[in-house]
């Protein structure tokens, strides 16, 4: 008992870099099950933590970047990339999960427009926005093959919208984000609830980045490691 409390006691939440880095592990156990070890089912049941805990702090980096524009940008083009790369290995146009959060970006910009219009604003003007851009995004899932389809990208939207709902609990954003979540799970079915496992660890999130600047880590290790997995097994191949 005096071990437990003494580490409730020093146990003070996860950072953002310490979630990203577990969902990375996560990410890369999922595509080293489909490229190289299919018969492990684990490593795909262990990949559907990933996309949770990415996709919520995509909602994050929306609500603090700096320069909303070169957030867009910077995801946007690492997905394009990425899509470039995959059509010449598989020669297949396949939109990857950077392009389904390139898409969730844009949907969360439209409402946060809509919600500066509330008060004072063109409440008309801002509601055309964000459904626009939800529609818009409905039309390129339906149009191009996007990595988990229209839920995927409304998935941190929810978080969105559910923000600002109440000031005084800092976790109605996770409650917006937990339906959009189980509206994935039931969309997609099999493994795909195991996601909702990554709700205790986005629960324990403490709201810090952590002590080191890992943005260009993160950025950069889809493409990395996809780059990797994808040599290895052309190799063994």
């Amino acid at each position: 008992m005096v071990m437990i409390k003494a580490i409730r006691e020093r146990f003070n939440g996860f950072t953002q870099n310490q979630l990203k880095v577990i969902a990375a592990v996560f990410m890369a156990a999922d595509h080293v099950g489909v490229e190289l070890l299919p018969e492990l089912d684990i490593l795909r049941i262990i990949g559907r933590l990933s996309l949770p805990i990415f996709a919520f702090f995509i909602y994050e980096g929306c609500k603090h970047t700096r320069s909303k524009l070169k957030y867009l940008a910077r995801i946007f083009l690492l997905g394009l990339l990425c899509m470039a790369g995959y059509y010449v290995y598989a020669d297949e146009i396949f939109g990857n999960i950077l392009i389904t959060m390139s898409l969730s970006i844009c949907v969360i910009y439209g409402i946060q427009f809509f919600k500066s219009q509330i008060c004072g604003g063109n409440r008309i003007l801002g509601a055309a926005v964000a459904v626009g851009c939800i529609c818009g995004a409905a039309v390129v899932c339906s149009l191009v093959y996007i990595d988990y389809g229209i839920c995927g990208v409304l998935l941190p939207v929810f978080a969105e919208i559910f923000d600002g709902y109440s000031s005084r609990n800092k976790q109605i954003p996770l409650i917006g984000f937990t339906i959009g979540l189980l509206l994935l799970s039931w969309q997609w079915g099999g493994n795909q609830y195991i996601s909702l496992l990554s709700l205790p660890l986005l629960a324990a999130y403490n709201g810090e980045r952590g002590k080191r600047n890992m943005k260009y880590f993160f950025y950069w290790f889809y493409p990395a490691h996809l780059a990797i997995i994808g040599a290895v097994s052309m190799i063994i191949n």
